[in-house]
C-alpha cells in the first residue's frame, strides 16, 4: 500500500452526519427503512474509524462532525447516536438545533472551524464504501502545490456531484451541495476568485445513493482495504443482489 501522506498543517476534516428514517430515500425501492439506516450507519462508522485511525492525534490536523443535536451534547434520535459515535472516535461535535440543508450545515461548521484558526477544511460525505485515507494523497499533494485561496473538488462517479470539497480558507465560497453541485461549486470558485482543481479519485467517486450505485459496489471483486468489502458483505447478507 502507498505511504499515507498527512494533510497540510491547519487542516480540519469535516463529516456531516444525518441518519434518520429519511436516509437514502432513493434506495427505498431496494432497501427497507431499517436497512437504509443500518447501511448509512455502517458507512459512517467506516469513514469515521479510518479518518480517526489515520489522522487522529496528528499535530495541526482536526476532526469534526456536524449534525442534529438538542442543546449541544443532548443528541436527538439516530443522528444523535451517530454523533455520539463520532465523539467516541475523537471528533469535535458541531451541534445543530435544526437542519436546513447540507450546504447550510457545512458552511456553518466551516465558519466555526475558521474561527478556531483552521486554515483549510475538507468536507467528506458519510457514504463512501471504498474510502481509505491513502486515497486522499493526491488531494493533499494538490493542496500543497497551490498555496493561497484554493479549492480542490472530487466529483461523484457520474461527474455531476461533489463528493469531496476542500477549501482554504474554509469560508472561501458558499457550498452548493445537491444536483449538479460540481458545476455550481466551480462557478462559486470562479465568482470569488478562488483557484479550483478537480481531481477524479475512484475511491471517493462511488457514493451509495441509488440502486445503480449498489450494483456497482456489488459487482466489484477486488480485495484490499479500499475494496468496500465490509459494506458489500452487509448488502450480500441482506440478499440485496437478488433484489436488483
Amino acid at each position: 500500500m502507498s505511504v499515507l501522506l498527512p494533510p497540510p498543517a491547519g487542516t480540519a476534516l469535516l463529516v456531516p452526519v444525518k441518519i434518520n428514517s429519511n436516509s437514502k430515500t432513493r434506495l427505498s425501492g431496494l432497501l427497507s427503512p431499517e436497512e437504509r439506516q443500518a447501511l448509512a450507519r455502517a458507512m459512517l462508522r467506516a469513514v469515521l474509524s479510518r479518518l480517526a485511525g489515520a489522522y487522529g492525534g496528528l499535530p495541526g490536523v482536526g476532526l469534526a462532525a456536524v449534525g442534529l443535536a438538542d442543546g449541544g451534547l443532548a443528541a436527538v434520535g439516530r443522528d444523535g447516536e451517530a454523533l455520539n459515535e463520532a465523539r467516541g472516535f475523537g471528533f469535535e461535535i458541531i451541534p445543530e438545533a435544526e437542519q436546513i440543508s447540507e450546504s447550510r450545515s457545512v458552511d456553518r461548521a466551516c465558519s466555526r472551524l475558521a474561527g478556531q484558526g483552521w486554515r483549510g477544511v475538507l468536507r467528506l460525505p458519510l457514504d463512501l464504501p471504498l474510502f481509505h485515507p491513502v486515497a486522499l494523497n493526491p488531494l493533499w499533494e494538490a493542496v500543497q502545490a497551490a498555496p493561497g485561496n484554493i479549492a480542490v473538488l472530487v466529483p461523484s462517479r457520474d461527474g455531476t456531484g461533489t463528493n469531496a470539497l476542500y477549501r482554504s480558507p474554509p469560508t472561501a465560497f458558499a457550498s452548493r451541495f445537491g444536483p449538479d453541485s460540481l458545476r455550481l461549486h466551480l462557478e462559486e470558485a470562479r465568482r470569488t476568485g478562488v483557484e479550483a482543481t478537480v481531481l477524479s479519485l475512484p475511491e471517493l467517486g462511488l457514493d451509495i445513493d441509488t440502486p445503480e450505485d449498489v450494483a456497482e459496489l456489488l459487482g466489484r471483486d477486488e480485495a484490499g482495504e479500499n475494496s468496500g468489502g465490509a459494506i458489500r458483505e452487509l448488502l450480500l447478507a441482506w440478499g440485496v443482489a437478488e433484489r436488483l
